[in-house]
């Protein structure tokens, strides 16, 4: 691989692209004894713990040379470790479907290295080597990853988006932010904060060189981010250290609050699920049609918001049986999924209080269908969203509010079985047992469900009432408002609507409830279009 072609990139453009590189989720691993740190150049070992401790010394030598230089020469090590990548070719066109179909290989760190590189040249505009764009195709080719999106074209996704939202913050930072940055840590009276960055603590930091040097600005920023990363005080999920520190830079800047009013929408991102891939997620869809009429509407009306208004890859399966449901799963756990950054399931079908309806069977709501999407490694950190259209009645017993009134209503069948922040007293309480490297696996996981307990769920020729209000709610708002505001709207607007069933040959007027449960940690709000979502 011809790594001269990092001569032509800017300096600024250096670290942000090294950055961009690394995965956050090894970022927190034990530090290895790296040959050559220290000691000259040596062989690079193929393990991201090994860039991550190289890529913090090159930074580190930056800063106190006050120079770009051994950061560009680690960019072109890097691309030179790839362009000694071998594999065996496939020419085989990768979909969606194949995804779910074909045996899945394992990404190797390099095969990594080499999806990310080809995206961060095609983000930064710069022209990269064509062997790196010959390995990236052998990479799609051989792991079967699609891609091609109907709406957004080329997908850009491989590259983490935590590691976006940081190079979002840096490009709107000064180098006076990012000193000040450094001085809060300094000031900062919290012990755990000190303790673990104590040799940041020690760097000085020359202002001067920082504003006049192209790209060291960008290289304390990422020094910063990556010895949080690695002390285990930063993730994706977890950001209130960093939201701290911002903090701190405005306070201690209060005589410039409007000079400094910038960084406040950088702070409300945070507290958001980050959304930066381009497509945003993956909507899984089951939807029984056997004896269900109306559910081809609804399969539509899910499948075309997500596809056209959302940009979400989407997979369907018609009439599943627990087989498939429990095969599908298993596919999604490759590791070439872990580039989405949610996950949305539905639900379609019938069901009782326990237990869902699919092909030749039954299976139960927790245990077999929410429970293992939950478990994929991949999405742990990130929004989870089950939508259940289904009755959640006990099986044999049907219950309608009793009405006096023979008011008119919508005509409708029913889904059943055929039979941030915290205070400083809790801070006091809890702070020495706080762990942000695990989570629980039903943490970031919101259930939708049609209807209560005990309760029947509507369903006409046209499609179900549930379905299609939260199609209509998630249209107009589900990229303005957090999906908790737009199921409240969705459960007022269901619980207006004047429902009629004729049971044992009696009329019966009745309404639907939905509700929800949420272990959600942050606001999720859908991207407009496929790009991330505004504050």
């Amino acid at each position: 691989m011809d790594a001269r072609c990092v001569d032509k990139i800017p300096d600024i453009d250096i670290p942000k692209m090294l950055f961009l590189a690394i995965d956050p989720n090894k970022a927190a691993e034990i530090e290895l004894h790296v040959p050559g740190i220290g000691g000259g150049s040596g062989d690079i070992s193929p393990s991201e713990d090994n860039a991550i401790s190289r890529l913090l010394q090159k930074y580190e030598e930056a800063l106190k040379g006050k120079s770009i230089n051994p950061v560009r020469r680690e960019l072109q090590i890097r691309l030179l470790t790839l362009g000694a990548h071998q594999m065996n070719t496939s020419n085989n066109l990768s979909t969606l479907e194949s995804n779910f179909s074909d045996a899945s290989d394992q990404l190797t760190y390099t095969e990594e290295d080499i999806l990310e590189f080809n995206e961060i040249f095609e983000m930064f505009g710069h022209t990269a080597p064509e062997s790196l764009k010959i390995s990236f195709g052998q990479v799609i080719a051989s792991k079967k990853i699609p891609v091609g999106h109907p709406g957004l074209g080329k997908k850009s996704f491989f590259v983490y988006t935590e590691n976006k939202v940081m190079l979002d913050i840096c490009n709107n930072l000064t180098a006076s932010d990012v000193l000040h940055m450094y001085d809060g840590l300094h000031h900062s009276k919290e012990n755990e904060t000190e303790e673990k960055l104590e040799d940041i603590l020690e760097l000085k930091m020359d202002e001067d060189a920082m504003k006049k040097v192209p790209g060291l600005k960008e290289v304390a920023f990422f020094y910063l981010i990556l010895k949080m990363m690695r002390q285990n005080m930063l993730n994706r999920l977890y950001t209130h250290k960093l939201i701290f520190i911002l903090n701190m830079v405005m306070e201690s800047n209060k005589h410039l609050s409007k000079k400094y009013s910038y960084i406040e929408p950088l702070i409300v991102s945070l507290d958001k699920y980050p959304m930066t891939s381009r497509p945003p997620g993956l909507c899984i869809i089951f939807s029984m049609h056997d004896g269900r009429p109306g559910a081809e509407h609804d399969l539509n009306k899910v499948k075309a918001l997500f596809e056209k208004t959302f940009m979400y890859d989407v997979f369907f399966k018609i009439d599943p049986s627990a087989q498939d449901i429990k095969f599908i799963t298993s596919k999604l756990s490759s590791p070439r999924n872990k580039f989405y950054d949610s996950l949305v399931v539905f639900f379609m079908g019938h069901g009782s209080k326990s237990s869902l309806n699919v092909k030749n069977g039954t299976i139960h709501r927790r245990t077999d269908f929410i429970e293992p999407f939950t478990e994929v490694e991949w999405f742990h950190k990130k929004p989870k969203l089950f939508f259940i259209q289904a009755c959640a009645v006990k099986q044999n017993r049907k219950r309608f509010p009793s009405t006096s009134n023979r008011l008119s209503g919508l005509a409708a069948e029913t889904d059943a079985l055929p039979l941030s922040r915290s205070s400083s007293e809790w801070s006091n309480r809890y702070s020495g047992h706080i762990d942000i490297s695990i989570v629980n696996n039903f943490a970031d996981t919101l259930i939708s469900h049609a209807t209560m307990w005990y309760q029947l769920s509507s369903r006409t020729a046209e499609g179900s009432l549930y379905v299609d209000t939260l199609v209509d709610q998630l249209r107009e708002h589900g990229h303005r408002e957090s999906i908790e505001n737009v199921l409240r709207r969705v459960h007022y607007n269901v619980n207006t609507v004047s429902l009629l069933t004729y049971d044992k040959g009696e009329e019966v007027q009745w309404k639907q409830a939905p509700f929800f449960e949420s272990s959600l940690q942050k606001a999720f709000v859908f991207p407009c279009n496929g790009t991330a979502s505004s504050s």
